[in-house]
Formats: C-alpha cells, structure tokens, sequence
C-alpha cells in the first residue's frame, strides 16, 4: 500500500466518520452487550460489553496509512490524539488535561508538553585548519579551498557533513550547542581518563584554552561495542544510560534491550570523558577522529539525512522530521563536557601533517585500539571551529480520561491504566511501495484496547455502577523516544502519586502465534493464543501478582506466562538473548517510570515478532480474540484494584537498577503536583 497524505480537514470528516461508525456499532450490538454484561461477575462491572469488533474499528483508525506512522511530533499523532478525546468526551469521561485557555470540547483532555530541536545550520557551519606551508598544501587533499601564500601559513577550509561534523543529539551525547572557538591543538590517544586502572592520557599535558584531538575507545569500550558494529560515534550513548527502558528500533544504536553497563563504571565518578574532563580543565572542544563506518557515513551523508543525519546533529531533517527533546525532562548531567566533532579524512590529514605522527598512523592504531601516545600538536597550527545552531519548538500531548470512583474518600486514590499512542512514523518503502509504520501491534492494539476499557466502564457508569476508587486512563505520547510521556506524567503529575494504587500497563496486545507461524529471530518470544506475558508484579509487588491470578483464574483463564519477569537472564527466564542480558523488558515501556516512583505496575503483552518496528506491523496481522480477552482480563483487574478495601504494598527487596533509578527520580524531586500546562501553539482542538 502507498503512502497517502491527505489534508487536516480530510483527516478529520475520517476521524467523524469512524466515530459515526463506532456509534453505529454499539447502537446495533446493544442487546447482545447488554446480556453479556449480566452475566459478567459484578466485582468485574461491566468489562464483559468489551468486544472484538469495537477494538478492530479502532485500530484500524489508529493504524490506517492517513496517520503515517503517529510519529510524535507529527499531524498523525495529533489526529490519533483527537480521535481518542473525542471518544472521550461523547462517553462523559472526566477530562485530566489542561484546565485553562483550552479551544473547543476536546483540549481539555489533552496534557501537553513543549518539544525543542535543535539542528546545524550546515552553510553557517564552518571549519578550518592554519598551519605552516608543507609540501604545497598535501594537507588539503580531499578536503575544501586553500588561502595563503605558499611561504606564510596557509589556511585549509572543511566542509561540513563531507569533512566534519558534530558529535550530538543522541540520548547521553554532549547536548547540541552553538560553537564559534579556535586553538591549538593536543592528541590524547582515546582521551579517556579511567580512575580505577589509573590511567590519564593527559599527565604532562596542558588542555587549557586548547582543543583536544582523540581516536579509538579504551579497549573495554571497544569490546563491548564491537559486535554492534559501532564505532566511536556512539560514544556518548555508551558512557551515560539513556532513560532506561526506552523501546529501540531494530537497528538502534543501543539494540533492543537498551544500552548494557559501562564497563569503565560511572562517568564522572569512575571515568572521564574526552569531553567531561575537557570541561572540568579548560579545553574548548573535542575532535574525534572517525572510524571507518563514520568515513563510509560521511561519504554519503544525504543517505545517513534521510534517516535524521548522521551524528544526531546533522542538520538535514529526516522522513520523521528533526530530532526533538522535551527541555522540562532534561536534568543538568553529573558533570559537564564540552562540544565535540568528529573530523573525516581530509581534516585528519590536515591536523596530523608534519606531526610527530601521521594520520594513517594514528587511524590504524585506533582501529586495533592500541595504547597511543600523548602529544601537543605544532605551536603553529590552529584549527577554527563555528557551529551554528537552529531551535525549533513543536508541542505532544497526552490524552488523559478519568472516571470518578463512587467512595467519598476512596475515590481519592486512582488505579492508572496505560498505553501509549505513539509510533515511528514513515519509513524506507518496500518493494510495494508502502513506507508507513503503521504500529498496529506496537502500540495501536494497547491503545485500542484502552479505548475499549474506557468506554466499558463509561457505560457502566452511567448505569450507576463504579469502583470506590477512580480509574485514570492515559494514552502517552513519546515511549518511543524515551518513554517521554510517562515520565512528564511522573515528574510533573497533576494528582498526588502517593494516591495510585498501581499502574497496569498495556503495550502490544495484539499477536499471537498463528497458524504457519514463523521468526528467524531467535530472541523473541510470542505467546500462544490464550497466553500472555506478565512483566513487572514479581519484581516490583506480590501483592499484585495475587491479585493478577486470583482475577484470571476466575475469569478469562489466560495462561500467565512470567518469561520476562525478570530484570536479568536466569535459567528459565529472559534467557534467549540478547546475550548477556537479555531483551530486559521490564525496563522498556511505560510502566517503568510510575515503578520508579514507588507504584506497584504490571506490563502486559503478547511480545516480540518478525514485524516489530517494521511498515509490515498492520491491522490485518491482529489476533482481535487476543486483544479482547486481554482487555478484559486488565480490565477486571482494575476493578478488583479499585474496589478492594486495601492496596498492593512494593516489595521490600527490589532490584538495584530500579532502586538507583527511584533514589534518582527523588533527588531530581519528581512527583511534585503540578497544574496541567495551558495548550501550546499547535496543540490540537
């Protein structure tokens, strides 16, 4: 199928007539709901109305080629975020979103949140290289125009994307700043400084007011790099974790479990950074002699643009946009670094030439991660470096519904129900032509199936039956860049956090094992029809794990299957690969972030598949049987959360990571009640 754009209004007679339809549906099925929900056990309400056709005729909207993928930020996104409030809004559902200077029905159940990128400007981005004549400029091969006499110094000019470019953008990265600085310059072979072996490449070396030259990785690095094929550009994401647990694409950086433990420890306490120890001792940048993959990179740089550029920075916005960040998510690092490029072969020749080494010399050397010597560059030679940089703001929102518990004070307390609603957006077409990412599994069918529950328990509500305590529904917006949603809902929450009872997450509901079923990937795993794995309540609350089993046993029977609940690899558990740590899904979805905030949380999902993160994730590939009966399995659990007298209580050992996270989470003082931010410029309505 072919991509289709089409106009806001387009989008919006679609988004009125699937609702017409959905309405038809329900006034056609009434009877039929009416019956099954009689016979539905009370302490569940009234989740047995949830059906398989109502889901498809959402997901099918979610995941329709008009959305192109709900990249966030993006028009389909917001139209994904439209069609949910107004469903919201016709089914008499509490609105959580912005209480103030709000347009029309349906921007107060929206919580918005302000994005900025940051981009090179390229044709404003300049580097160059003065040093003495040699050889009649050799050192210019490759590389931009020359000026100066042949006697005087001559000054060689660089291009930027072709010759050089910036080492930013990329979750742990320095951050992407304006540069104008020039200087002398020093090699300090990798440039790392590694308290526990005592190594400092800089003893004898002054750094101040000068720029540093490094190449290769300290060989721990390089090792644990190396089976990804990642060089040093990925430094910055190896040295500082990103948000833990966020969903990687198929060929991230970081794979699909998310970047494994720097083996050098903590940077800033452990280690330095060429950049962090750059800061802390007066050097005015980095330069980082690329690998081969940055060579091949930067030969071909409109290719690495089309997918966002190349360095995170590369100033050509890609199929999906720039890249965005969420400025009220950004914390001041443990200790700061300096900007940092990565020079091509034309620069490295330039720097290198007449030095104590050549360039050929020190690019080898790093390639084999040898042990290089420390040295100060010719006195003469300068290098120049001006990065000019861009801002653009754009805006995401979550969608927030609540329904209203029935006890005076009971209704005080909330159980969360989660999903988030965006995807990846637009991607390489295949042979047919289709390059949308459609995410129907991951995470239309969550989404979908949230819808689902909410409206089951409108209807019940309106009947007059509801939980003692109230329900929140929250579709999240940017799991895929980082969990982004759930933790500006954590860290900026618009209720007390000590009042959520637990938080039931739902992220790809929608795949089972179907009949010729086939993964070359040996890592996954997907559940049978009738099967789901459980993530999260042996790890962070028994307590709500009792009640996960006590609610199915009596209900749907789903085989609960605790493959992934774990946060490392055992004989039994999480043990197919990635090796060594396995895929750590307990760390990867929204759920993490109210874990890391005390709340008991249980993640559910079918798993992993061939069409993860792929144009191949569609509606028609769905198990609509599996998404039902999973709903209201989560469904009937948060009636029992909500109605019950007591809650779950956390486990009193829980793991490091999570527990180092928790601490952290604290000392940045998530959790502080927060008004909901007026709508932005943008902000749908």
């Amino acid at each position: 199928m072919r991509r289709t754009f089409i106009s806001s209004t387009l989008l919006a007679v679609l988004s009125l007539s699937v609702l017409v339809s959905v309405r038809a549906v329900h006034s056609q099925s009434k009877p039929k709901a009416a019956k099954a929900a009689a016979a539905a056990p009370v302490s569940y309400g009234t989740v047995e109305s949830i059906s398989e056709e109502e889901m498809k005729i959402y997901l099918y909207f979610l995941a329709s080629d008009q959305l192109e993928g709900r990249n966030l930020p993006s028009r389909g996104f917001d139209t994904a975020a439209l069609y949910v409030a107004s469903h919201l809004a016709e089914w008499g559902l509490k609105p959580g979103g912005s209480t103030t200077n709000t347009t029309g029905p349906l921007q107060p159940y929206l919580m918005p949140f302000e994005l900025v990128s940051k981009q090179v400007v390229p044709e404003q981005s300049k580097a160059s290289i003065t040093a003495p004549a040699a050889g009649g400029g050799r050192g210019a091969r490759g590389g931009g125009g020359s000026r100066g006499g042949t006697a005087g110094p001559r000054t060689t000019d660089f291009e930027y994307t072709k010759d050089w470019t910036v080492n930013a953008g990329g979750r742990g990265a320095p951050p992407l700043e304006a540069l104008d600085v020039t200087g002398n310059l020093v090699f300090a072979g990798n440039g790392y400084v590694i308290n526990k072996a005592n190594v400092n490449p800089y003893e004898g070396l002054d750094v101040k007011g000068k720029i540093i030259v490094v190449a290769g990785l300290p060989a721990e690095l390089a090792a644990q790099q190396a089976p990804a094929g990642r060089g040093r550009g990925g430094r910055g994401g190896g040295d500082t974790a990103p948000a833990a647990g966020a969903d990687a694409p198929p060929a991230g950086a970081n794979g699909p479990a998310g970047p494994p433990p720097n083996p050098l420890g903590e940077a800033c306490t452990d280690f330095l950074t060429p950049e962090q120890y750059a800061a802390k001792n007066g050097a005015l940048a980095v330069v980082t002699i690329a690998n081969f993959q940055q060579l091949s990179t930067m030969a071909n740089p409109n290719a690495a643009a089309g997918f966002g550029g190349f360095g995170g920075g590369g100033g050509r916005a890609g199929l999906n946009g720039p890249n965005y960040q969420v400025p009220k998510l950004q914390h001041p690092p443990a200790c700061g670094s300096v900007p940092s490029i990565t020079a091509g072969l034309a620069m490295t020749n330039s720097i290198f030439q007449s030095e104590k080494q050549n360039a050929q010399q020190i690019f080898y050397a790093a390639g084999s991660n040898a042990k290089q010597d420390s040295f100060e560059l010719t006195a003469a030679k300068k290098i120049s470096l001006k990065v000019a940089i861009k801002s653009d703001t754009n805006h995401a929102e979550n969608v927030i519904g609540i329904l209203e518990g029935s006890d005076p004070v009971l209704k005080n307390e909330y159980v969360v129900i989660s999903a988030h609603l965006d995807h990846i957006g637009l991607a390489a077409p295949l042979p047919d032509g289709h390059n949308v990412n459609n995410g129907a599994d991951d995470d239309g069918s969550g989404s979908a199936g949230l819808l689902a529950l909410a409206h089951s328990y409108a209807e019940g509500a309106a009947k007059g039956i509801r939980p003692k305590r109230s329900i929140v529904f929250a579709w999240l917006a940017g799991e895929e860049k980082g969990l982004w949603g759930s933790q500006y809902f954590t860290e900026y929450p618009f209720l007390d956090l000590s009042k959520i009872v637990a938080d039931l997450n739902m992220d790809m509901i929608g795949r089972t094992k179907g009949p010729g079923f086939t993964d070359p990937d040996t890592t996954h795993v997907l559940v049978n029809p009738g099967e789901i794995l459980v993530v999260g309540p042996n790890i962070s609350s028994d307590d709500l794990e009792k009640t996960i089993e006590t609610v199915n046993a009596s209900y749907q029977k789903l085989t609960l299957n605790h493959f992934y609940d774990v946060t490392a690899p055992d004989a039994t558990h999480d043990n197919l690969g990635p090796q060594p740590r396995g895929q750590r899904i307990f760390y990867r979805s929204d759920h993490y972030n109210f874990a890391k905030m005390g709340i008991p949380i249980a993640f559910f999902t079918t798993g992993l598949h061939p069409d993860y993160h792929r144009a191949t994730d569609t509606p028609d590939k769905i198990d609509y049987k599996q998404m039902q009966v999973v709903s209201k399995t989560m469904g009937a659990v948060a009636w029992v959360l909500a109605t019950q007298s007591g809650r779950p209580q956390l486990n009193t050992k829980l793991p490091d990571q999570l527990t180092k996270d928790m601490k952290t989470a604290k000392d940045q003082k998530w959790g502080t009640i927060t008004p909901v931010l007026s709508p932005l410029p943008g902000t749908p309505y």
